[in-house]
């Protein structure tokens, strides 16, 4: 217990940490920094002070260490760890783009590992199944949407969806040329887009003289918005084709969610690893700016400044508030 209870106050500790959670990439090490408390073990506090002084190394080195998507995925798993349930793509985008970050990292301190134990020490335990990652990937592209090949049935009904997409156009261009050329569209209109739908502009005093659906009118009423009847069976066919995607798509969702699920507790440790990357980074960034090195650390009651001073007076003095 730390007596008095305004201790960190008093210290302008509280200051420090919200400096750290500042420097966080993400929430999973913000968190760590909000946890973090003053000990006296030590081996923990020699562990950690060398895993900074490991990572202030790579900072000052400006390697090329793994720096983004350092996503908190805790909700998705918990959606996840629910039999039956599935993830949405978005949270599939993230939880792959992280899961890389990971590997990236991991890869680089087993790299390293001679230069870096402590942070290496950290990687061990993580184990991220390659074929999980490479069957996520498998089903994304690049913007994080499922691929059209990411089934067969999935590719054949975009295949289709897209010949009924272009059919429409094709129908609606037709028509639009015959209306224009009657001289029932408002000079200079174009065929506009209504509920997903393509509608053709017509003068309302034309509107009996083409077969269709009025979708919508202006703001005047003197034009009107109308679907062509020729169009109507061709948009059906898309909607029902768009259904039958989103059907698909639902369906491979849930069977990569069961795949995930299979492999939380792993997943779990490979996160929180993350997470303490990004605080150790965030400690290391700090250290860089108050020009912090590694002290002599003595199992015994023992204490020598030697140069010491206040980070937030050295910060203060230097006009880094």
């Amino acid at each position: 217990m730390i007596f008095p209870e305004e201790f960190e106050r008093k210290l302008g500790f509280d200051n420090i940490r919200e400096r750290l959670r500042n420097y966080c990439l993400g929430p999973l090490g913000a968190r760590l920094v909000d946890d973090m408390a003053f000990s006296s073990d030590f081996n923990h506090v020699r562990s950690s002070l060398e895993q900074n002084s490991e990572f202030k190394q790579i900072l000052e080195k400006a390697d090329a260490f793994p720096a983004s998507h350092y996503y908190d995925t805790d909700t998705y798993f918990k959606t996840a760890a629910i039999e039956g349930s599935f993830l949405e793509e978005e949270a599939f985008h993230q939880i792959l783009l992280s899961l890389q970050t990971i590997l990236a990292c991991k890869k680089y301190l087993t790299t390293n590992q001679e230069t870096l134990p402590q942070l290496y020490k950290l990687s061990e335990p993580v184990s991220i199944p390659p074929a999980l990652v490479k069957t996520i990937e498998s089903k994304f592209d690049d913007k994080g949407f499922i691929r059209d090949n990411a089934s067969a049935e999935l590719a054949q009904i975009r295949k289709r969806l897209r010949e009924e997409q272009s059919r429409v156009k094709r129908l609606a261009d037709q028509i639009f040329r015959k209306a224009v050329e009657q001289g029932w569209v408002p000079e200079g209109a174009i065929i506009t887009i209504r509920d997903g739908r393509p509608a053709i502009p017509i003068q309302a005093e034309h509107k009996r003289k083409l077969q269709g659906f009025i979708l919508d009118e202006s703001a005047t009423g003197q034009t009107v918005f109308m679907e062509p009847a020729e169009v109507l069976d061709a948009n059906n066919e898309i909607r029902d084709l768009q259904h039958a995607d989103r059907r698909e798509v639902v369906r491979i969702l849930r069977e990569l969610t069961s795949l995930l699920r299979e492999h939380l507790p792993a997943l779990t440790h490979a996160y929180t690893f993350l997470g303490e990357l990004d605080f150790v980074r965030a400690k290391a960034k700090f250290s860089i700016d108050i020009r912090a090195e590694l002290p002599n650390l003595k199992p015994y009651p023992y204490l020598n400044w030697i140069q010491a001073r206040h980070p937030l007076l050295f910060l203060s003095l230097r006009g880094k508030r």
